[in-house]
């Protein structure tokens, strides 16, 4: 019997971000198929799903959705109104959650503060508040039993970890009972663990009729996916079932050129490093919420010029450590912590502690108003804000756009930081963590969402940042190959104790 088809793309010509992005696009998934997409390029692989989804301009061609006509013939002759979005769920790489009041406007340090975090649902209280516009297996229950959430039911949305935060939205949308599943690099910000048992977490949704394509990258192809369609010069330039795929045979595009390192030097040396006897110094650091234990017994020093990887599994207490650092947890004054020479709770301010701090995460994107250019954003790490609301000298503008121009993104400085490819984003926090010419440099899986080549391009422009003697580094990643080799220290927790350290 043959399959019918599910969905398919013909003779696309389709304008994404204001550029033509495919030029011939062509694509069919048959009933249970399941695709995974590759490409050198993440933004391809996001306007690749945008476009199933219709939030890109076709200029020509067409996409015929056959999953969806019985659904919206049943529908529109019952007179209701309906899309072929109804039987669609999505994970992208930009998920947000609101407050209780439906609007998304935490602050960053708004987590560590446990009477303001209580303006964020909990993990339950979001997931039984999902719209479900279609009845099917997958329940609050399921949902949360499939992803390992039962133990989070209660936390804070505000206080996820990131690779918490990534199974919860997956949780969310799976609530839909949707028929086409899109997943935009969903296995990024997962720890080692939970990206092993993704693949379980597909078959069970395959087993309940669900369809995935999901954008991913060649090494993390999961066990349950039939087919991969590789991208490549504005097309589908190749298409196979899963086990005639090689990911040694998948050649990446060469990584891009390196930076100017000299200019970059250049940049670095324009402002003093200021200099440290001690950068860190923490003494049997105890942390809880709620009876619950975070942190216990941390004991941690970090000197000048030290790289440090920080490992452990998602909700090992590594962003609460990061917190302390950047003396952002109130928790920080009941225990026993030295950063920059200045012993906590003897008269420092947050700006004393942040000054001498570059800080780039991902999820920093979300705190910044939707009004901030990225130049602003570069900009506004002169001051440690989350957005610029000050008037520069045209000295500092000059010294952000140089920034903005060493990493070849200048062309980016007057559109806003939510609206370019998130590899740009990336390389625009980091300019907006080195204009600040920081003693001590903390990266929060800081290449999250890059493209393979980028990700490339940004471990080594680290690892030259790194080289500079008075230049530290707390690198936090689950993915060994983004790693900078500059890093040469090792800290890893479990459970909120360490486990090891080198």
């Amino acid at each position: 019997m043959n399959k019918g088809s599910f969905i398919a793309i013909k003779g696309a010509k389709v304008n994404y971000l204001e550029r033509n992005i495919f030029q011939d696009l062509e694509f069919e998934m048959l009933e249970g198929e399941q695709w995974a997409i590759l490409s050198a390029s993440g933004m391809e692989k996001t306007a690749f799903l945008d476009t199933i989804l219709g939030k890109t301009n076709l200029s020509q061609g067409q996409i015929i959705r056959e999953f969806s006509r019985e659904y919206q013939q049943e529908k529109t002759a019952a007179g209701e109104i309906n899309s072929f979005r109804d039987l669609v769920s999505v994970v992208s790489q930009k998920y947000t959650f609101t407050n209780k009041s439906n609007l998304q406007n935490f602050y960053y340090q708004q987590r560590f503060n446990s009477s303001e975090s209580e303006e964020a649902a909990t993990v339950w209280e979001h997931l039984s508040e999902v719209p479900v516009k279609r009845a099917g297996y997958w329940n609050t229950k399921n949902v949360m039993g499939l992803l390992d959430l039962e133990r989070l039911s209660d936390k804070s949305l505000i206080k996820l970890s990131n690779g918490e935060s990534r199974r919860l939205a997956i949780a969310s949308a799976l609530l839909r009972n949707p028929k086409l599943f899109l997943m935009d690099q969903p296995m990024t910000g997962l720890d080692v663990g939970s990206r092993a048992h993704f693949t379980e977490v597909l078959e069970a949704m395959m087993a309940s009729g669900i369809q995935v394509i999901m954008a991913t990258s060649a090494g993390e192809i999961p066990e349950a996916i039939t087919h991969v369609a590789i991208l490549e010069g504005g097309k589908v330039s190749q298409t196979l079932r899963r086990e005639e795929f090689h990911s040694l045979d998948f050649h990446q595009h060469q990584a891009l050129a390196q930076f100017d390192h000299r200019k970059l030097d250049k940049l670095i040396q324009a402002k003093p490093i200021p200099t440290f006897d001690q950068l860190v110094q923490m003494n049997n650091i105890h942390i809880e919420y709620n009876g619950k234990v975070i942190l216990d017994q941390v004991n941690w020093s970090v000197k000048q010029g030290e790289c440090w990887v920080l490992r452990g599994h998602n909700g090992a207490g590594k962003s609460t450590l990061l917190s302390l650092v950047n003396g952002e947890n109130p928790q920080a004054y009941a225990n026993d912590l030295t950063l920059f020479d200045h012993k906590r709770g003897t008269g420092e301010s947050i700006w004393d502690i942040k000054r001498p701090i570059g800080f780039v995460s991902p999820e920093l994107v979300r705190y910044f108003p939707s009004n901030q250019t990225c130049l602003k954003v570069v900009l506004s790490g002169l001051f440690d804000t989350m957005g610029l609301f000050k008037k520069v000298s045209s000295e500092q503008e000059q010294e952000a756009m140089d920034w903005l121009r060493l990493f070849r993104i200048e062309h980016i400085a007057q559109k806003r930081l939510n609206q370019v490819p998130l590899e740009n984003q990336r390389f625009c926090l980091l300019a907006r963590a080195m204009i600040k010419s920081p003693a001590l440099l903390i990266l929060d899986e800081a290449a999250q969402g890059m493209d393979d080549e980028q990700r490339i391009l940004f471990r080594e422009t680290v690892n030259h940042i790194g080289s500079h003697p008075q230049v530290s580094m707390i690198y936090v990643s689950h993915y060994d190959e983004d790693i900078p080799e500059v890093v040469d220290r090792e800290l890893v927790l479990e459970e909120g104790k360490v486990l090891r350290m080198i």
